[in-house]
C-alpha cells in the first residue's frame, strides 16, 4: 500500500497519521451516526459515507498487515536463516488445520442454514398473523430487563398493557455500557453492537439514559420537540423534564428529549434503569402515538394497575 494512500485515508477521517486505533474507531463511529441523520438519504451523503468507509478499511487493513510483518520479523529473529523453512512448516499446519476447520464449518453452516430457513418461514407466518405495530420503541443505554419477569418479552408485554387502546407495541432493548468506567473488550463489543443496531433500525421512539442521549443526540437522528413542549405537552412538563442538546449543524440548543424517570408507569416496568429520556426519531411513522406515549408517562398518578 502506498503511503500516500494511507495518508489520504487518515485525512479523509480528519485524523493525523499517528492517530491511535481508538481514535480511528471513534471517528468512524461519528460517520455511522451522521449516516443516520436526516441528510443521510441524499446522494452526496451516501458518497461521503462510502468514501469514509473505504478510508476506515484502508487504515484497518494497513494495521493488520503491519501485525503480520511484525510476526514475520520475530520469526526471523528466532530462527535466523531457517525462518523460511519454519514459516513453510507453520503455513503447512495452518493450511491443513484450516481445511479441516472449513469442512466442519461448512457442515455446520449447511445445517444451521436449513434450520434458519425453516425458522424464518415460521417466524414470517407468526408475524403476518399479528396486528400492525402501533408504536415501535428502542431502549438504548444502561438498561436490563428483569429475567424473573419475562426478560425483554416481559418488558414488551408490560408496556403494551399500559396502553389498552393499542393492540401492539414493538420493543427492542439495546445495551450501551455506562461511561466513566474502564473500557474492556466486552464493553467495546457492546458499543459496536449498539452502533450497528442504531444504524439499521428505525423505531418511532428512542428511550435513552444520559450517556446514550449524549452519544446519539448530536447525530441529527432525533426530532426537535420545541413546538410540542410549548404546545400539547406544556401542561404536563416540569423544567427538569426538558432535555436539551444540539446537533453539529445547530447554533443553539433545542429540546430533544423528555425525562420521565419519575413516572409511575416507568417505575412499574420490569426494567433496571438509572434514567429514562423519551425522544422521537426524525422520520417517525407514528408521531401522534409517540407524543401520546410521552403524555401518558407524564400524567401524574397514572398507573396500569
Amino acid at each position: 500500500m502506498a503511503m500516500d494512500e494511507l495518508k489520504k485515508a487518515y485525512e479523509t477521517l480528519g485524523l493525523p497519521e499517528n492517530a491511535s486505533r481508538e481514535e480511528v474507531e471513534k471517528a468512524f463511529e461519528r460517520v455511522l451516526r451522521k449516516s443516520r441523520s436526516k441528510s443521510a438519504g441524499a446522494e452526496s451523503g451516501e458518497t461521503e459515507y462510502e468514501m469514509k468507509l473505504r478510508a476506515y478499511k484502508t487504515i484497518v487493513e494497513h494495521e493488520e498487515r503491519s501485525k503480520i510483518n511484525e510476526m514475520s520479523r520475530k520469526r526471523y529473529d528466532k530462527w535466523g536463516k531457517f525462518a523460511g523453512t519454519a514459516e513453510k512448516i507453520d503455513d503447512f499446519f495452518r493450511l491443513y488445520r484450516t481445511h479441516v476447520i472449513i469442512s466442519v464449518i461448512a457442515v455446520i453452516v449447511l445445517v444451521a442454514g436449513t434450520v434458519a430457513f425453516i425458522n424464518h418461514r415460521e417466524e414470517q407466518k407468526r408475524l403476518a398473523a399479528l396486528p400492525p405495530v402501533d408504536l415501535s420503541i428502542m431502549f438504548v443505554g444502561n438498561y436490563m430487563s428483569d429475567q424473573n419477569r419475562g426478560g425483554d418479552e416481559g418488558l414488551e408485554q408490560a408496556m403494551t398493557a399500559q396502553f389498552p387502546e393499542w393492540k401492539r407495541l414493538e420493543v427492542l432493548l439495546t445495551y450501551l455500557p455506562p461511561q466513566g468506567q474502564g473500557v474492556g473488550t466486552t464493553d467495546i463489543a457492546y458499543q459496536q453492537k449498539a452502533m450497528a443496531v442504531v444504524a439499521t433500525e428505525t423505531p418511532d421512539v428512542y428511550i435513552l439514559d444520559e450517556n446514550s442521549f449524549k452519544w446519539l443526540g448530536g447525530g441529527g437522528v432525533l426530532e426537535p420537540l420545541d413546538e410540542e413542549a410549548e404546545g400539547v405537552l406544556k401542561p404536563l412538563l416540569k423544567e427538569d423534564s426538558l432535555v436539551k442538546g444540539r446537533t453539529e449543524d445547530d447554533t443553539e440548543d433545542h429540546i430533544y428529549g423528555i425525562r420521565v424517570s419519575d413516572s409511575a408507569l416507568a417505575k412499574e416496568l420490569p426494567l433496571a434503569m438509572d434514567d429514562m429520556i423519551v425522544t422521537l426519531r426524525i422520520d417517525s411513522k407514528n408521531k401522534d402515538k409517540a407524543l401520546h406515549f410521552i403524555e401518558r408517562y407524564l400524567e401524574p398518578g397514572v398507573s396500569a394497575k
